[in-house]
């Protein structure tokens, strides 16, 4: 088995040290060069492994491909065109989607049935649950084939329907929605809000946990989910998070977001 991911930001990075760690040839791909030197520790770590690549192999034999990169929609479906011509037949592809409709992402496409979800969440290296979404047109053979390498590496896979959000973003959206609305009416702070559900036996406050995974992310994850849904006033998106994400406070990833985390 090899794998090839494409796109080597956080999630990216998660992915591949995963696959490498249990052994696994893993070849990551970006054009980026930042994004490449920000994972050159990897490869490093994990010679003979893990290989870093600025272009994209001529032929795609790999056992399977996973898109990694940002939440975008249009560049997705940019990225899965542009390695079509270079598939050989029986290569699974997944997309590391939190939330964009699957069945969109594969419309168009030649390889229709050998197209999936793989939901991993971060860190990729810790969690052990990875959504898996198939849609109508994939195949019976690649649900199981999925189902083994992800248990492989010690994950737990759990098929879910390609609904906004699939099963634990839609189920956790009331945890990070209902707490921004306490902050935007200034009845609590983020602290108090933290304190509160972790002393209630959550690993993490809903505030920490947004800096964790990317003020960013978490906000378009609730955009997609409330668009998807059709506008229900529970999911509505929060101004306080906007305006996070525009002044560029995204979390621990920059230093600063609900809380600051510079050293």
């Amino acid at each position: 088995m090899k794998v090839l991911i494409l796109g080597a930001g956080t999630m990216g990075r998660g992915i591949a040290e995963l696959f490498a760690a249990h052994a696994i040839p893993v070849e990551l791909y970006d054009p980026n060069e930042a994004a490449r030197l920000r994972v050159q520790e990897l490869s490093e770590k994990y010679p003979n492994i893990l290989q870093i690549h600025s272009t994209l192999p001529r032929t795609i034999d790999h056992t399977v491909v996973i898109e990694a990169v940002p939440e975008d929609f249009d560049l997705k479906r940019q990225v899965f065109g542009g390695i079509e011509a270079y598939l050989s037949p029986e290569v699974i592809v997944a997309t590391n989607t939190s939330a964009l409709s699957v069945h969109g992402l594969s419309q168009g496409l030649s390889y229709k049935g050998r197209f999936i979800g793989w939901h991993f969440f971060n860190p990729p290296t810790r969690l052990p649950l990875v959504e898996v979404i198939p849609t109508q047109h994939t195949a019976s053979q690649v649900v199981e084939q999925s189902l083994a390498i992800l248990r492989s590496v010690g994950k737990v896979p759990v098929i879910a329907p390609d609904l906004p959000g699939f099963i634990v973003n839609r189920v956790a959206r009331p945890y990070y929605v209902e707490a921004l609305r306490l902050v935007e009416r200034g009845d609590v702070s983020p602290e108090v809000v933290d304190q509160l559900m972790e002393g209630l036996g959550f690993r993490m406050g809903p505030f920490r946990l947004m800096d964790l995974i990317g003020i960013d992310v978490n906000h378009a994850v609730t955009q997609r989910v409330w668009e998807g849904l059709f506008y229900p006033g529970r999911f509505r998106p929060s101004w306080l998070q906007a305006q996070k994400v525009a002044a560029g406070h995204l979390g621990r990833k920059v230093g600063q977001g609900f809380y600051s985390y510079e050293k």
